[in-house]
């Protein structure tokens, strides 16, 4: 198992140099406190904003990430690099790097490098599935139809291995029969095919896929109407580029440059995790649901240490998705067993045990306040392994007509210890009252917006990101009152997270491959560009950090994703 030796935190006097200024006056605030910097310049633009630099020291197993502020220069504090050689590399779409060796990084004094960018030949290789869409021809519908699916050719892999795909329609759909037989939350595929696995599916799921003629669960797509779109802008037929314009996102500019971003290579290149959270010492866990383990990452060391679960049956899907520390620093979450189904399972750091409780399974999990942990809408004691009450919404006298599902029992919990959850297909919010039983359905104010992941705060404040709604909405369960704030057409947010210590929340985005952050006071958002290929699912802070530490699974390319705004 590989492992790299970070630094130790720093001082309190270099914490606070590097939250409240620039990095690139950090050598002006503190002797020492930078190990490397330089400027990015081009002969386009001169001097470059918004290029990200990414810097890996030789046989380390995490690259640490900075912005280029608006005088192209980047800086990278010493609290993040120890001596050693370095390889730099870039993103800035539309450009490459003239390669400027390693760069040595000595103790006690400042690297230095200068960056020179040029032109790229390959523009398709560089760009998001967002900036695909923002460049191929089609219809407000046939756009809509592409992006807007929970099961959507982005969810496991990028947009750019459907549009450098020379199949016809008809091979497209003989490509999406194929794809339907794997588990796709088993499933991630970066874009150089270097990271991730195909998790096959149970047979009986599998003879279902086939016969299926949808794409996706939103009713009326169908995969030969699809497939038509597709064939139209991809190289199909004797085509060896593309007839349309290759578009892109502006680089991230002012505070959206303000950024350190740590990622860390898990040990095992075809981990696919789901979820994370992080318990009261600031330790990442994860869990995979491709294989039957769960693990942790030491931030100090930049060590992972796996535990392996009780295995399945022989040809039975492995396997566990979300995962939840309690109060105690025990760690829960729904792991496979034979059969397919899900039993809710508790593992205790301390002594590596493994309890199972019966009759509560599902596949997402929550912390109540009262620390009781809640599998769905199962209300369980977890000093007692007991299932205390469970609750349901399905035969309520006040459920509204049309579909609902998926994501319900995704729940979160207010103060009063009442449930929530976000009703995916019919665009509604739930809530139980845990005292008398009744459900409660309350839409959101944008239509068919498809409510997905999100978090209640200590206001009892439901934020939830809208993934065809292109909003981060919060729905304040006190008031029963909604409010949204638009995020950019086609970013499709997955997750959304409380406001941190200063305000902001935060969104993820695997079309963008950006991290949103919101101001709900002033509706500002800005980006933050992640240097790979990003799919994150959930959001997690870190509560032992002075500044604000986010933690995340990169479920796209097997890894966990360390980001520290510095405003």
């Amino acid at each position: 198992m590989r492992a790299a030796r970070l630094l130790t935190i720093a001082s309190a006097t270099l914490l606070i140099a590097v939250t409240s200024s620039a990095l690139g006056d950090l050598t002006a605030q503190v002797p020492g406190a930078v190990a490397l910097n330089g400027t990015v310049n081009s002969e386009e633009e001169g001097k470059m904003e918004g290029v990200v630099v990414n810097a890996r020291r030789d046989g380390a197993n995490f690259t640490v990430s900075v912005v280029s502020d608006a005088q192209g220069k980047y800086s990278v504090p010493r609290t993040h690099l120890e001596p050693g050689k370095y390889a730099l590399t870039i993103r800035a779409v539309g450009y490459d790097l003239s390669d400027p060796g390693l760069v040595d990084v000595p103790a006690g004094e400042a690297a230095s490098r200068d960056l020179a960018l040029k032109k790229t030949h390959d523009l398709a290789s560089q760009l998001s599935s967002l900036e695909w869409v923002m460049s191929v021809p089609g219809t407000t519908e046939q756009k809509d139809m592409l992006v807007y699916q929970a099961a959507s050719c982005a969810y496991c892999h990028t947009l750019e291995r459907v549009m450098k795909s020379k199949h016809t329609a008809e091979r497209l759909v003989q490509a999406m029969h194929r794809m339907q037989t794997y588990y796709y939350d088993g499933t991630a595929v970066n874009k150089d095919n270097s990271r991730g696995r195909g998790q096959k599916n149970m047979p009986a799921q599998v003879a279902a896929a086939e016969k299926n003629p949808n794409w996706g669960p939103i009713p009326g797509v169908s995969k030969n109407e699809l497939a038509d779109y597709l064939a139209t802008v991809n190289l199909s037929g004797a085509r060896t580029t593309w007839p349309y314009e290759l578009k892109t996102l502006p680089r991230p500019k002012g505070q959206a440059t303000r950024v350190i971003i740590t990622q860390y290579d898990m040990p095992r290149a075809g981990t696919v995790a789901h979820d994370l959270d992080v318990d009261s010492k600031g330790i990442p866990w994860y869990t995979d649901e491709s294989r039957m383990f769960v693990g942790k990452m030491d931030p100090k060391t930049g060590k992972f240490t796996e535990y392996p679960l009780p295995p399945v049956p022989p040809g039975d899907l492995p396997g566990a998705r979300d995962i939840q520390v309690d109060q105690d620093d025990n760690l829960w979450f729904p792991r496979r067993i034979a059969g397919g189904a899900t039993v809710l399972t508790k593992f205790d750091p301390k002594t590596e045990h493994v309890s199972t409780l019966e009759g509560a399974g599902g596949q997402f999990m929550a912390l109540g306040p009262d620390g009781k942990i809640w599998a769905g809408w199962k209300r369980v004691d977890p000093k007692a392994m007991k299932i205390e009450a469970s609750y349901s919404w399905n035969n309520s006298p006040n459920l509204p007509p049309g579909q609902h599902g998926q994501y319900v029992d995704l729940t979160v919990v207010n103060s009063k210890g009442n449930p929530y959850a976000p009703d995916f297909r019919g665009s509604h919010i739930i809530g139980i009252d845990a005292t008398t039983g009744e459900a409660k359905f309350w839409p959101t104010p944008t239509r068919n917006s498809m409510p997905r992941r999100g978090r209640m705060d200590a206001q009892d404040r439901f934020w939830f990101a809208e993934y065809t709604g292109d909003m981060i909405g919060m729905f304040d369960t006190r008031t029963e009152k909604f409010q949204e704030w638009p995020v950019r057409k086609y970013t499709t947010p997955y997750a959304a997270s409380v406001p941190d210590k200063n305000g902001y929340a935060y969104a993820t985005s695997n079309m963008s491959e950006r991290l949103l952050r919101l101001d709900p006071k002033t509706g500002e958002i800005i980006e933050y560009q992640i240097p790979t290929d990003f799919d994150s699912k959930k959001i997690a802070y870190d509560p032992t950090t002075r500044g604000v530490t986010l933690w995340m699974a990169n479920t796209r390319n097997a890894r966990i994703t360390k980001v520290e705004p510095l405003d």
